[in-house]
């Protein structure tokens, strides 16, 4: 059975933090058990650089069941706990968004590594108050943006930089899914709270908002709206229904740095479950996403053609039961590799504060009907939408 560390100890300073001997997997701490179970844990425990050595759910017998399943020594309901153990290196915040910045904080300030789940906190001041201190503190710490690793998009990302668009003028994202179409299949929780962070802008629009920076650059100005269409929600076990104040529709609408525009568009209450489709265009060609297929022509063609994805982007992995399995174990890796060199490694918490400050802006855009100025330069008079 698995055993569950006391927690007498006082946190460790930075400096005594225990470190792994190069040879063996970085030791990991898992807060959450939910996406973090579905997902990390997988990934997690196939990586050879990676080790769970201590699981956390405010559920004991989620944290046990966990615990259990994967031979996890330690197992605990006090994420505090799980982060003064000096047998964890390094920390996956794996829970909901609103408890990031808390327990984010407290991982930095002993000293660990941690990938904190996305959107990386409730607001812009978070972010920006997590960055700081993982600066400050010197650890590695990276945003689990893992649509970055799926093998469609990071072939878009090897194209791009081989000019295979020329100059970038547009990019789309239209997504229409039905996973919150009906108010009585999936129950209230977090996702549906606006004070937790809740919502699809934070929840899928931070993964394409971050999708577009990587391929575009940085954005120079947003602007967007919200909606809320299902405002009523069954209560967990429960016939009761309750209200939805969290978006399940939004609408984006960037400026790239060249001057190039990008839109977003995401519905999660469509009655049919539809698909992701990417469109991304230039002076010499064009990229289009359909059905997890990758379509490109370049300038002179009559048609679009099927683009080979090549399998070293699945990086030897295999395939999983969860579709965002194997891209997270990229990442798993990626950031174990940063770990060990003290290398830089993306997607960073730099990265989660800029995509931070874009989502925040549609809010503000939605709120005050304007364009919002992302360039860090005063936006011009009479370009208010």
């Amino acid at each position: 059975m698995a055993t569950r560390w006391t927690g007498n100890e006082s946190v460790a300073a930075p400096a005594e933090t225990e470190a792994t001997p190069a040879h063996e997997p970085i030791r990991v701490g898992l807060i959450g058990t939910g996406f973090g179970a579905t997902v990390h844990l997988p990934a997690l425990a196939y990586l050879p650089e990676t080790e769970v050595v201590a699981v956390c759910s405010r559920q004991a017998d989620r944290a046990l069941a966990a615990a259990m399943d994967y031979g996890i020594p330690s197992h605990v309901t006090d994420y505090r706990e799980l982060i003064a153990n000096p047998g964890v290196e390094a920390v996956v915040v794996a829970a909901p968004p609103h408890l990031h910045h808390g327990m984010t904080l407290a991982a930095l300030e002993a000293g660990k590594h941690v990938l904190c789940e996305k959107p990386m906190a409730r607001n812009l001041a978070e972010a920006r108050d997590m960055v700081r201190i993982a600066d400050r503190v010197g650890v590695t710490a990276m945003v689990n943006h893992q649509f970055r690793f799926l093998p469609v998009r990071a072939r878009i990302k090897e194209l791009l930089a081989e000019e295979y668009l020329g100059e970038l003028h547009a990019a789309t994202i239209a997504v229409h899914r039905s996973s919150l179409n009906d108010p009585h299949e999936r129950p209230f929780g977090w996702l549906m709270e606006q004070e937790k962070a809740g919502g699809m802008l934070g929840a899928t629009g931070s993964h394409h908002v971050d999708a577009l920076r990587w391929w575009f650059g940085e954005v120079k100005a947003v602007a967007g709206a919200t909606a809320t269409m299902v405002t009523r929600r069954r209560l967990p076990d429960s016939s009761a229904m309750t209200t939805v104040d969290a978006d399940d529709n939004f609408s984006v609408l960037l400026k790239f740095g060249n001057g190039a525009l990008g839109t977003i568009h995401v519905t999660a209450t469509a009655a049919f479950e539809g698909d992701e489709e990417i469109s991304l265009s230039g002076s010499r060609g064009t990229l289009r996403v359909r059905e997890g297929r990758l379509l490109g022509a370049r300038l002179g063609d009559h048609a679009l053609a099927e683009l080979p994805i090549p399998e070293r982007l699945d990086g030897g992995l295999p395939a999983f039961d969860h579709f965002l399995t194997r891209p997270t174990a990229l990442l798993l890796r990626t950031w174990a590799q940063a770990i060990r060199t003290g290398e830089p490694a993306a997607p960073s918490f730099a990265d989660g504060v800029k995509v931070q400050e874009l989502i925040d802006a549609v809010a503000r855009s939605g709120a005050q009907g304007r364009w919002i100025d992302t360039s860090g330069a005063r936006w011009p008079r009479g370009t208010a939408v």
